[in-house]
């Protein structure tokens, strides 16, 4: 009996010493499950597009495109378009002249499907995900890319110059991009003129190339509120943006833009686009002295604070900025805008260009020029107009 009790005396120790163990891992698996599940929770919030993606903004049938923001959907449709000189029916199913995008049953949509993937995978194993390449790298507006060139050939000729090229001028003969920048704000007023103004209120009219003709209408008040309206016969439009949020308006209902969106608006009003260049870029390189017209201007090559890159024209004799070029990458490619700057008249001090053409890949309404009636310096304007729109 006193063997039996010092055996079961012995097992009872082990077994207490065993749940014990048991006990210590339960808690040990326990916490180190939350901890992967606190992980896996932060890792997924991370990986959580700040933005509403083209499958959320009630797109049907969306495959390579997934995870696109719904903002670029339209501009994305637009660039490959233009990059196969193409309709939108060539691709999409077309009923009674009107498109159905998410019906299925043209084989070119398929086809464009594969190229979009092969286009990704391309810019993911051979430029780090950059979108280097795009439908126009082969296409260049063509249907069917061309693989070799047309026969005959032209002969090269060392004294071939076209207007884009360089002119002939060493590096170290360009000025700094810094020095460019602050010759133009010299050129249009000085920077103590216009570090004067607070808000502005610039109307006017526009034609694009489609035919629409309309009025516009800018109130901004810095450092970060704007309201761009735009009016037609057939509809309205309103973007406005208020300290890093904004709102697109249109008669399809209230959007909220992304916040590259929302900075891009901000640079395309007037106190930012074109006499509100001093702050805006973190290095401004001079890479060549080209003509542009009867314009020969510097190409300044300029990296946004926010790490867009762009293209900055300025007159070499007037100082005055001719162009800016603006660089928005995207899954299927770089898209660009162009916008030109003429007819500059001085207000209060501070020339403004009263000329404006904007330039991009829309095939469908490649330009729009406006027209500036009239620009109203630090007048008074309503908060609210700043605010978050209602629906129509």
């Amino acid at each position: 009996m006193t063997a039996t009790r010092a055996i079961n005396k012995s097992t009872m120790s082990m077994f207490k010493i065993t749940i014990g163990a048991i006990g210590i891992m339960l808690v040990f698996i326990v916490a180190l499950m939350a901890s992967e599940a606190r992980s896996s929770k932060k890792s997924d919030e991370s990986n959580t597009p700040g933005f509403l993606t083209v499958e959320q903004g009630g797109n049907k049938n969306i495959k390579e495109l997934k995870g696109m923001p719904n903002a670029q959907l339209i501009p994305v449709m637009s660039f490959m378009s233009a990059s196969l000189g193409v309709s939108c029916d060539f691709c999409h199913v077309s009923k009674d002249g009107k498109l159905d995008a998410a019906a299925e049953g043209k084989e070119e949509k398929n086809t464009a499907r594969e190229m979009i993937s092969m286009v990704r995978n391309i810019n993911r194993r051979s430029f780090k995900g950059e979108p280097q390449v795009s439908c126009f790298t082969c296409h260049a507006g063509q249907a069917l890319p061309k693989n070799f060139p047309g026969l005959p050939v032209a002969m090269l000729s060392t004294s071939q110059k076209t207007s884009a090229q360089p002119t002939e001028a060493a590096p170290h003969e360009f000025p700094s991009g810094a020095s460019v920048i602050n010759n133009y704000l010299n050129a249009i007023g000085g920077t103590a003129a216009i570090d004067r103004i607070k808000s502005c209120v610039i109307t006017g009219k526009f034609v694009a190339a489609n035919g629409t003709t309309g009025t516009f209408e800018i109130d901004q008040a810095l450092p970060e509120k704007g309201v761009e309206s735009i009016t037609t016969s057939r509809f309205g439009r309103d973007r406005i943006v208020n300290q890093g949020v904004g709102w697109d308006k249109t008669p399809f209902g209230v959007s909220e833009m992304l916040p590259q969106q929302v900075r891009d608006v901000q640079l395309r009003l007037p106190l930012l686009l074109d006499i509100g260049l001093k702050d805006q870029y973190s290095e401004l390189t001079v890479s060549a002295k080209i003509q542009i017209e009867n314009q020969i201007v510097y190409e300044v090559d300029a990296t946004r604070k926010d790490d867009r890159r762009e293209k900055l024209y300025v007159d070499v004799e007037t100082a005055l900025l001719v162009r800016r070029i603006t660089y928005t990458p995207t899954m299927v490619g770089i898209m660009p805008e162009q916008i030109d700057f003429s007819d500059y008249r001085e207000v209060q001090g501070v020339k403004f260009p009263f000329s404006i053409r904007v330039f991009t890949t829309d095939s469908t309404n490649p330009n729009t020029t406006r027209t500036v009636d009239d620009v109203k310096l630090n007048v008074p304007i309503d908060e609210s107009k700043f605010n978050k729109p209602l629906k129509s």
